[in-house]
């Protein structure tokens, strides 16, 4: 968190509110000696930092960060864009690569009952997936094509021309080719 939060704050600048929040820990962020007392096996109880970035635009994607045994990035709104990684360089460079995507406004989700994929477009172009299920009807009940059929939500840039009032969703029709009204394709 130490390296993320000044790149997290810069990259955001007043588009977005930045909040931290330590648990475990009775040191004030930034404090003499904080970041060690920080480390698991000093001064007690290890700590978990957390940060949660809401941006001021209302159709942009909210994100988090918690410093944990992992270094774990959650986007969107329904638990899909969960990551797990590392503190190493690598880790934290991906990090990174996934909140400037999520500023930068290249982040999709697409959700069905219980489950969410994010899909966040990094700056050379590639693309991190994840996928997250609530719930235990998940594992029973089997929705084949979810993402094909899902409500599919295209999230804002933090910042931009003009800000729209929620972010763009696309309900797809269901399969078979009906709408909800029951109005159908007729083929000819």
């Amino acid at each position: 968190m130490q390296e993320l939060l000044p790149f997290l704050r810069a990259l955001t600048g007043d588009t977005a509110e930045v909040t931290t929040h330590d648990i475990g820990s009775s040191e004030a962020e930034g404090a003499e000696g904080a970041e060690e007392a920080r480390t698991v096996g000093e001064a007690g109880a290890p700590s978990i930092r957390t940060a949660f970035v809401a941006p001021r635009r209302p159709g942009a994607a909210a994100c988090s960060i918690v410093c944990e045994q992992w270094l774990v990035v959650e986007v969107g709104r329904h638990g899909g864009g969960r990551w797990e990684l590392g503190h190493d360089d690598a880790g934290v460079a991906m990090a990174k690569q996934l909140l400037a995507g999520v500023v930068a406004g290249r982040v999709v989700e697409t959700t069905a009952p219980g489950r969410s994929r994010v899909v966040v477009t990094l700056d050379d172009g590639a693309t991190a997936t994840e996928t997250g299920y609530r719930g235990c009807l998940t594992a029973l009940v089997v929705l084949p094509g979810w993402t094909r059929w899902g409500t599919t939500v295209r999230y804002e840039p933090y910042q931009g021309a003009e800000p729209c009032a929620e972010p763009s969703v696309r309900r797809r029709r269901p399969l078979g080719g009906r709408s909800a009204a029951g109005e159908g394709h007729r083929g000819g």
